[in-house]
């Protein structure tokens, strides 16, 4: 659980079966309301935190702050996103608006500036997501903003395939995209889904209304989307079987 709040913000294991606290560690931030990842590369495990005032990865097992990067845009909201053996950071709200890929075997403090530190695989310090979280889908990274605009990027060397705007720019958009099946979803704040292929090209297959406001993200689960709207769950799926 990461308790990011105004005084006293902390992270804690618990046990999911008693609820006992299995460690507390105390963070020096301030409020937001990003998830945190549990990731595992060859040497261990541990927890990827976002933040205003630090990213960073905490052992999981002791608590013991693994490494941290500074600063990143204040209210963060994206979730770390694992993948090729890196974490993948991201926020928006404020003056910075990093997106960054770190080793998971990263040490200590990992610098922004590029070439500085061999943990940090790549980053930029502007471009990042304000609410959603980024996707990692084979070799590519997509980052929609609130705004539209869906970036593509080399997962491993973040090379910018393209950076191109969803819709007319007159809608925000807040839930995060989806893939399945070679193809993306974002949902706009209106209810227009952009149906996006998979590639290195923006290519936007359709698009289509869920009839009413959409903030929440999709869900994906055996064949079946599942939208949730301003007043209703929507479940869409291909009533042929095919999958």
């Amino acid at each position: 659980v990461q308790c990011d709040v105004q005084g006293q913000s902390f992270l804690t294991v618990l046990d999911a079966g008693s609820g006992k606290q299995i460690w507390r560690k105390d963070r020096e931030e301030e409020p937001g309301w990003s998830t945190p990842t549990v990731a595992k590369s060859a040497n261990r495990y541990q927890i990827v935190c976002n933040g205003w005032k630090h990213m960073g990865g905490y052992d999981w097992a002791t608590g013991e702050e693994l490494w941290r990067v500074v600063p990143g845009g204040d209210i963060p909201v994206p979730t770390p996103v694992i993948a090729h053996g890196l974490a993948y950071l991201t926020n928006a709200h404020g003056r910075a608006a990093p997106i960054l890929a770190i080793d998971l075997d990263a040490e200590g403090e990992v610098s922004f500036a590029k070439g500085a530190d061999s943990h940090m695989r790549w980053g930029q310090v502007r471009g990042g997501n304000y609410m959603q979280t980024p996707l990692v889908v084979g070799d590519l990274a997509y980052f929609c903003r609130d705004n539209g605009v869906l970036t593509c990027m080399d997962a491993r060397s973040g090379e910018k395939h393209y950076s191109e705007r969803l819709g007319t720019g007159k809608t925000g958009f807040t839930a995060s995209g989806v893939a399945a099946n070679g193809k993306l979803y974002f949902p706009s704040e209106v209810g227009d889904v952009f149906v996006v292929r998979e590639g290195r090209e923006l290519e936007v297959l359709g698009e289509v209304s869920v009839g009413e406001e959409c903030m929440a993200s999709p869900a994906l689960s055996e064949g079946s989307l599942y939208f949730r709207t301003k007043g209703h769950l929507l479940a869409i799926s291909d009533t042929t079987g095919n999958r």
